[in-house]
Order: C-alpha cells, then structure tokens, then sequence
C-alpha cells in the first residue's frame, strides 16, 4: 500500500499563512491576549482563510513554537560540542521570552496530553538534555538540575516580566531575573564562569 503524498500549497495559500504567522508573531509579541479576529485583521485575511488554516489559537502558538524550536536545534546542533552549550541555550530561551512575552502564556495555557503542543515541549526536553548533562559532567551545573527546572524557570521569569512596567524593562528585568537564578543552580566556585558564559552567549 503506498503512502498518500500531502499536495503542496498554493503560492496564495502559502502567502496567506506566512501573512497570519507574521500577523501573530508581531502580536503575542506585545500582548498574550490576542484575538483570533486581530489577527485575522493584521495579516489582511478573512477570517474563514484564518480559520482554514489555524482552527484556533492552540494551533497558531504550536505554529510559532515550532519555529523558535527550529532556530534552537540549529543552535544546539551548532554547539553539539561547545561545554558551554547548556548556558548559551538557557541565555537563548530568556531571550526568546523577551521578544515574544505574550507567547509564553500561551504555550503554557494548553491542557492535553497529546496535544501538538505538548510534543512541542517534548521537543524542548530531549534538546536540553544533552547540553544538561555535559554541565552537569563539567561540574559547572548544580546535578539536581533537571529539564523541569528549565521551565520553572520559563515560568519564574514570565511572571517577573508580567511585573515589568513596559517593554523597555524586559530585557532588564530578565537578565537580572536569569543571574539571580543562575546564582542558585551554578555549583560552588562556578559564578564567575557561569555568568561570564551567559553574557557570552548574549553577544
């Protein structure tokens, strides 16, 4: 039996949906209450083509999250052997969360076990957990770190850019929330070392 080929998109089809995922991205960047209809209007879409193409808000964050989860594994396949991978993903993360604030709500807004975004996330685990491990190895990482720490720490940080009094602050307050947190994960006599490779891999 032979396997069903998907037929590729229309170039209209095509430039719609990079019209809704720019509209989207633009927008979750400033707020995590985004409106199916606004997005609908900032891609310059119908909202029957919105819906054909992302039944609902779910499917455009899984979307969205899919691509940073691209950038990340071109990023972690680029450091497979650098000892300081752990640092530079974590740094690469926060920042992630500064320039799509609203993003993050979304993502961790979505029940379901076995839902696209919950693979997603299983994604973020298995790419964290070599770069985890080898810190651990190197004695820079603190060895009851884990990957459920990593969101924790997701989610600390949203919270404390929630509380940020506007954009021109996120950048601030996240840098200033991952030192905090880097102090408590680092192992003894590792502060420096780690720091220096967090602004290293901010640069």
């Amino acid at each position: 039996m032979g396997t069903t080929e998907v037929p590729p998109l229309r170039s209209d089809a095509r430039r719609n949906r990079e019209a809704i995922l720019i509209a989207a991205r633009e927008l979750f960047a400033e707020s995590s209450d985004v409106p199916m209809y606004e997005i609908a209007k900032r891609a310059g879409v119908g909202q029957a083509t919105l819906y054909r193409n992302y039944p609902d808000r779910n499917a455009i964050v899984a979307a969205l999250f899919s691509e940073v989860l691209d950038r990340w594994e071109v990023l972690a396949a680029e450091h497979e052997d650098d000892p300081d991978a752990f640092f530079i993903l974590l740094r690469t993360i926060v920042d992630g969360q500064v320039r799509f604030h609203g993003l993050a709500d979304g993502l961790r807004g979505q029940p379901g076990e076995e839902s696209e975004l919950d693979r997603l996330l299983q994604r973020m685990a298995n790419l964290l957990k070599k770069p985890l491990r080898n810190a651990k190895a190197m004695g820079t990482l603190r060895r009851d770190v884990t990957t459920d720490d990593v969101y924790l720490i997701v989610t600390m940080i949203e919270g404390a850019l929630t509380r940020a009094s506007g954009r021109s602050d996120y950048g601030t307050v996240a840098s200033r929330a991952l030192k905090l947190i880097v102090d408590g994960m680092s192992t003894s006599g590792q502060d420096s070392l780690g720091h220096r490779r967090l602004r290293a891999s901010s640069g």
